[in-house]
């Protein structure tokens, strides 16, 4: 069964075979919206816009948004700063937030019982399978939606792609403090969807003055059209 629901200001779909139980769905969805509610920027009276407008210490902070701090943080190192939630001059941790969330959704699925599911947000995708399942991805043309460029099978793994798709020159460098305008889009393969997530806007914002970093990061590729 497949549902397709709207959240986090994307259209989320949710896979899981052989499963006929709504409340499954319902779970992963309820787990996106607690998420949203708490991480998103575009909402006044969210914790992380409250963080951001200075109303809230961290000392005050729910572990939740203490942690992605911390993990913000540590992606910014990671990556020699070209991820930062702080690129734009205030916090906005977006660029991790999406993939977490979609890791909790999945971690929630899980705790169903159903191991086998795919999970697609906005060009992030989550599949995972116990037995010989495969799930095709294909990675669009920044240029042209109606064509596939490459085409991905996976059984256990993550994809996350960063591009000028749907919201134009959105990612900035955090060395310049101007929208990265090297690339139309990458696409990052590997086994954590988070982590994909982290270097997708990473290589992104580095453009093709890509200081390697990836390497640090066994199991993940990159595919990016310049």
């Amino acid at each position: 069964m497949r549902r397709v629901f709207e959240v986090m200001g994307t259209a989320v779909s949710v896979d899981i075979p052989n499963c006929q139980d709504d409340a499954v769905f319902r779970r992963a969805l309820n787990r996106l919206r607690d998420i949203d509610e708490r991480f998103s920027t575009y909402k006044p009276a969210s914790e992380v816009s409250r963080f951001g407008n200075g109303k809230l210490s961290e000392a005050e902070l729910s572990r939740e948004l203490s942690y992605v701090i911390k993990e913000c943080r540590k992606a910014e190192k990671q990556t020699g700063g070209f991820f930062s939630a702080w690129a734009a001059g205030v916090f906005d941790p977006s660029g991790y937030v999406k993939g977490w969330a979609i890791d909790q959704a999945g971690k929630a699925i899980e705790a169903q019982g159903y191991k086998t599911y795919c999970i697609g947000a906005g060009g992030d995708i989550l599949a995972r399978s116990e037995s010989d399942k495969i799930w095709n991805i294909g990675v669009q043309d920044p240029k042209d939606n109606t064509r596939i460029l490459n085409k991905l099978s996976i059984s256990n793994g993550a994809v996350a792609t960063s591009g000028t798709y749907e919201r134009g020159r959105h990612i900035i460098d955090p060395k310049t403090k101007k929208p990265a305008d090297k690339y139309l889009s990458v696409t990052i393969t590997g086994p954590d969807i988070v982590t994909a997530d982290v270097l997708a806007t990473a290589v992104f914002a580095a453009g093709q003055n890509n200081p390697g970093f990836i390497k640090n990061f066994p199991g993940y590729k990159a595919i990016s059209v310049r």
